[in-house]
């Protein structure tokens, strides 16, 4: 689960992404000022025990309440779509998706952040940084050692998500690019609806 978890974490850079010109509002009365964002992204990890380096490229929409798409395109295919209540993560390669109960996946997760059902302030430090590269940047330290990262780091331009970097408690580093990020433009709901390929092997959690 990967890139659930990273899917995850990245919806959480969505989730603050309007804080920088909001001086001292909290991020989470912010959060409730737009309902859906899309945008695409490339994805760079890389780890200090290795010199090589992982590039991914995609797409992403999120539509309150509780609807998201994230969709790996290259260099492989990988889709992770909820639309509030199931939660599906499918994988072309290994031809099989597995299906899950959506609030009971995300609630104890940084989705809940940006779908509002719990509290930014409460799980993290928010430290506004100095700018550097035309960037503004908030860093973002988890305030439970079961978070699985020691920070994050998001970066705006002109208070437009525009970067992220992550690292882990394994010394694995993962950067963003965020572009052509939109606010407020009306999504499809379709897009929140996944439909399993012919011949794709499936595991259900019990969906209640």
């Amino acid at each position: 689960m990967r890139f659930l978890r990273l899917t995850l974490l990245l919806l959480l850079a969505i989730a603050v992404s309007s804080h920088a010109n909001n001086g001292g509002e909290t991020l989470q009365q912010h959060l409730k000022n737009y309902q859906q964002i899309s945008g695409q992204f490339t994805q760079t990890i890389s780890s200090e025990q290795s010199s090589l380096t992982q590039t991914s490229n995609g797409k992403f929409w999120v539509k309150k309440p509780g609807q998201f798409r994230w969709h790996y395109s290259s260099p492989y295919i990988q889709k992770i779509v909820s639309d509030g209540k199931k939660l599906w993560i499918y994988d072309e390669d290994l031809e099989q998706v597995t299906i899950k109960n959506s609030s009971a996946s995300m609630d104890s997760t940084p989705l809940s952040i940006i779908l509002g059902t719990s509290d930014l302030n409460q799980h993290f430090s928010i430290i506004e940084t100095d700018k550097k590269d035309t960037l503004q940047w908030l860093k973002l330290m988890p305030t439970s050692d079961s978070s699985g990262f020691e920070y994050i780091l998001i970066g705006f331009e002109n208070g437009t998500l525009a970067r992220m970097q992550l690292k882990d408690n394994f010394g694995q580093n993962t950067q963003l690019l965020f572009t052509h990020v939109v606010i407020h433009t009306s999504i499809d709901t379709n897009l929140f609806q996944f439909e399993v390929p012919e011949g794709t092997d499936v595991f259900e959690d019990t969906i209640e």
